[in-house]
């Protein structure tokens, strides 16, 4: 568990020792905010929903991580790739699984302090009425599941290449896709789509907790995408010694 921690730590602070993690917290706090109070896609904004609720940020929020995301992860396994530095970290006593987890963790550090700056929007709501609680609670759960779950593409995508450019690219079709165009095909293809099916969709997965209701099988879900995206990164790593 120490390697994983000690990666961990020298991701987070790599990550904001570089201007992404500033532009992209910077991005996604102005763009949540836009949607906050003015709404997406034709949805209910803050002023035309004339209650205390927080939904409109849930609504929105996962949109724009979907896109800066990909950011953050794009240069963690491409970049030392590129430098020859993950040739060095091999060598050392940390096994490719713990590589991944450890960046992993640490690219989650940003997503956390993401999340926390958007704090600002429920302690407005709290002044100006009296929000369920409990859906806060379980939508920020629900961000940081599918956060971590786009953080995790992100890094399976950063296995891929050397290139930081084309990992970002990859990394947003597949947040874009996962989050959207999943939706929207089988809709597409069924006229009534089977429930199973719809079920499959991250859009779904995460409706309940925009709705603040914290389903276990909804955490098991994203759980298991986090680890075949884990378990996909880690076999693309090891296939190094295949060459």
């Amino acid at each position: 568990m120490k390697p994983v921690l000690v990666i961990a730590r020298r991701e987070l602070a790599a990550t904001f020792d570089s201007p992404i993690a500033y532009i992209a917290a910077t991005v996604f706090l102005i763009a949540t905010g836009l949607m906050f109070f003015f709404g997406i896609d034709g949805g209910e904004d803050f002023f035309e929903a004339r209650q205390a609720t927080v939904r409109p940020l849930f609504d929105s929020a996962p949109w724009v991580l979907a896109v800066i995301l990909p950011a953050v992860t794009m240069r963690l396994v491409a970049e030392e790739k590129k430098s020859g530095t993950l040739e060095l970290l091999v060598t050392l006593p940390v096994s490719d699984l713990e590589i991944i987890i450890g960046k992993l963790l640490g690219a989650m550090g940003f997503l956390v302090v993401a999340l926390a700056l958007t704090a600002v929007f429920p302690l407005l709501v709290l002044q100006l009425g009296s929000p369920d609680i409990g859906a806060i609670v379980g939508g920020y759960l629900g961000l940081f599941l599918i956060g971590t779950t786009f953080l995790a593409l992100g890094v399976m995508t950063s296995t891929w290449t050397h290139n930081q450019i084309v990992a970002f690219i990859l990394g947003l079709l597949l947040c874009i896709f996962f989050w959207t165009a999943t939706d929207a095909l089988i809709k597409l293809a069924f006229e009534r789509p089977p429930m199973a099916l719809t079920l499959l969709t991250f859009k779904q997965q995460f409706a309940s907790f925009s709705k603040g209701v914290i389903d276990l099988r909804n955490i098991i879900y994203f759980a298991s995408v986090i680890a075949v995206a884990v378990a996909a990164s880690t076999w693309t790593l090891r296939s190094r010694n295949w060459k």
